[in-house]
């Protein structure tokens, strides 16, 4: 009886043990393919981090050093310059991957994720978000600042400010193709939970602020599309567009936006734990 119980008890042993360690390396998969993602050029588009961002505050973090090492302005530029490289390519990749591993487990798998990063190498469909990534960065802040004095006139005296009307050489078939793509790629929710990162920041001054930065994102989300479209009528055909569509409607691609959504959500937080861990970083490289 007692050898009986002490095989089954070794093969219950034996079996969460196998379950524990095919669970570790099954979430080791998946972190390691998520943070070739992020180290993939379709993911750094997007990515609000850039080498600038870390080097401003390794010279911020020397200023307020009491022994820097580096007493020369010029030094100091160059060595934060290097160190600022240094972090972006062997660190914030498996900072970032580390942060939104919790939103992508509950949504992919290991498996998934190979699928999307095969995908993204894909060149065609790579130049294209390259291109409407450009769009996004260089030219759709200088239409949006424009319009954004006339929009907040009308928000104080309680009008709706009008939605940018589409030129008449630019079909209606192509804006909606885009307001697709709009939707498709998460895009809208994320632009939509910035706002609302924004707003809870606001929700501590006057009701009239809280109420006039709400109205004002709910009308630049609805223009947006437009706008995209204006821009990138000449750039970027219909039938580049309608093929992201099709690839974010993947299923794989599907729940890599619901995770980003989440993640996004979330976004002043994820900034917090990475200006964290960076921190710890600079302190042991200095």
């Amino acid at each position: 009886m007692k050898k009986s119980f002490s095989i089954t008890a070794f093969f219950v042993l034996t079996a969460l043990c196998l379950l524990t360690v095919t669970t570790f390396c099954s979430k080791m998969g998946l972190k390691n393919e998520l943070t070739k993602y992020y180290q993939s050029e379709w993911s750094r588009l997007s990515d609000n981090f850039t080498t600038a961002h870390f080097k401003a505050l390794i010279l911020e973090y020397m200023d307020t050093m009491e022994n820097c090492p580096y007493p020369v302005a010029t030094e100091r530029n160059a060595i934060a310059h290097k160190l600022a490289e240094e972090y972006c390519e062997q660190e914030l990749y498996n900072n970032l991957a580390d942060i939104a591993l919790p939103y992508i487990e509950k949504h992919l798998s290991v498996v998934e994720l190979k699928e999307i990063n095969s995908t993204v190498k894909e060149e065609t469909l790579l130049a294209s978000i390259i291109q409407i990534s450009a769009i996004m960065k260089n030219e759709f802040p200088g239409i949006i600042d424009t319009h954004t004095g006339t929009a907040i006139a009308r928000i104080m005296n309680n009008e709706e400010p009008p939605i940018p009307l589409l030129p008449e050489n630019i079909p209606v078939q192509y804006m909606q193709s885009v307001e697709k793509f709009y939707e498709a790629s998460g895009r809208r929710n994320i632009i939509e939970n910035s706002f609302e990162a924004m707003n809870e920041m606001l929700r501590t001054g006057a009701p009239e602020s809280q109420t006039l930065a709400e109205n004002f994102f709910a009308h630049i989300s609805r223009a947006t599309p437009v706008i995209m479209s204006i821009l990138m009528y000449d750039k970027v055909s219909k039938q580049e567009v309608d093929a992201l569509i099709g690839i974010y409607e993947r299923p794989e691609f599907t729940k890599l936006k619901n995770a980003n959504i989440e993640f996004s959500e979330g976004i002043a937080n994820a900034d917090s734990k990475i200006s964290e861990l960076f921190e710890k970083w600079l302190r042991k490289q200095l």
